[in-house]
């Protein structure tokens, strides 16, 4: 019985330290992977329409200029990229954000030993 006590109390304990672990933490797996860059930007609006016209990557000088039409809100666009295979990217694409002001963002290589910054500054097209 008492081994029974004492096993039923080991459950549980264990079931509240696993319960207290935050879930929304980013993992990240760590590779030996290097490269650290930001290849395509794409913007949508709410009715998920890309409205990037054209996009210019300076990859050397970390800046991104991102062309949209007229009119386009620029303060409630949803940003997606593709990046260096195994890159992760920082904040978090695909939310809503205001592009209205330049926006940076930092790519982290698999390895997570190589940073790269970018800055991406949308502008109307004339």
């Amino acid at each position: 019985m008492k081994t029974h006590i004492i096993s039923i109390v080991k459950v549980l304990l264990l079931t509240i330290v696993l319960g207290a672990c935050d879930t929304d933490e980013e993992v990240y797996q760590v590779t030996d992977r290097m490269d650290a860059y930001i290849s395509s930007v794409q913007l949508y609006t709410a009715d998920n329409r890309n409205v990037a016209t054209q996009v210019t990557i300076d990859d050397a000088n970390g800046i991104i200029n991102v062309e949209v039409k007229n009119g386009v809100n620029r303060a409630h666009l949803k940003p997606r990229c593709s990046l260096a295979p195994e890159a992760t990217i920082t904040p978090k694409m695909g939310v809503w954000t205001d592009f209205s002001v330049s926006v940076k963002y930092t790519v982290i290589s698999g390895s997570g030993e190589v940073y790269k910054e970018y800055k991406i500054i949308v502008v109307e097209k004339e």
